[in-house]
């Protein structure tokens, strides 16, 4: 008898647990959530499906487009991660969201359009995240927050890379002077004279040794 009993609480328990998950939809937030989960653990391909249902589930979702920029951007599909983030870029902030959601996208538009060489689109979406994050009162910096080590040193070198491309040498200069601040704020000026071959040669080789300290922390 009180086996039987055992058995049919038993039953009763699994059957008021299949109820509830019945009950139990997932949002487009606990899609993105999720997918960041998978992103974070290189599960590139699961974490865009994950972001992909997300946005089917809410097209305004804004986190669901940045998340899959970066997956995008991870699988080398970089016209796909501009398109997604130019989109994710007109949706509204979820107030849930205690980053600011559009700092990562205009920081993921700088990283893709630097890698298809797109230089002027670089600074334009570059400096737009720089001025953006020094408005912000007793904060001038930004960390993606799905990856520490990716950071607004890397922007700051990415426009200092695109400017020099675009032999606008003083802007260049400037964001490698911003960098060299931040890592030593007791570091004297860094002068180079960029109206010279020479000069110009310097400050080439600081940006190139920035990027690979930078890739190295």
């Amino acid at each position: 008898m009180k086996h039987s009993r055992l058995l049919l609480s038993i039953f009763i328990l699994l059957l008021i647990f299949a109820a509830c998950r019945k009950q139990w939809n997932a949002t487009e937030e606990d899609m993105a959530n999720y997918g960041w989960t998978l992103y974070e653990q290189g599960e590139y391909l699961d974490s865009y499906e994950w972001f992909s249902n997300s946005i089917r589930e809410d097209l305004d979702y804004q986190d669901g487009y940045n998340g899959l920029g970066w997956t995008f951007g991870k699988l080398v599909e970089l016209d796909s991660a501009v398109q997604v983030f130019d989109v994710g870029l007109t949706k509204p902030q979820n107030p849930r969201m205690i980053d600011i959601v559009a700092h990562d996208i205009l920081a993921g538009l700088t990283f893709a359009h630097s890698a298809l060489k797109h230089d002027s689109s670089v600074v334009h979406y570059g400096d737009s995240l720089i001025w953006l994050i020094k408005q912000k009162i007793g904060e001038k910096t930004w960390i993606f927050p799905h990856d520490s080590t990716t950071n607004y040193l890397d922007v700051h070198v990415t426009l200092a890379l695109s400017y020099y491309a675009l032999s606008d040498f003083a802007e260049s200069l400037g964001h490698v002077q911003s960098i060299k601040t931040a890592l030593n704020p007791a570091s004297p000026p860094y002068v180079v004279n960029t109206n010279t071959i020479v000069g110009r040669d310097q400050l080439a080789a600081e940006i190139e040794y920035l990027q690979n300290y930078l890739r190295g922390r």
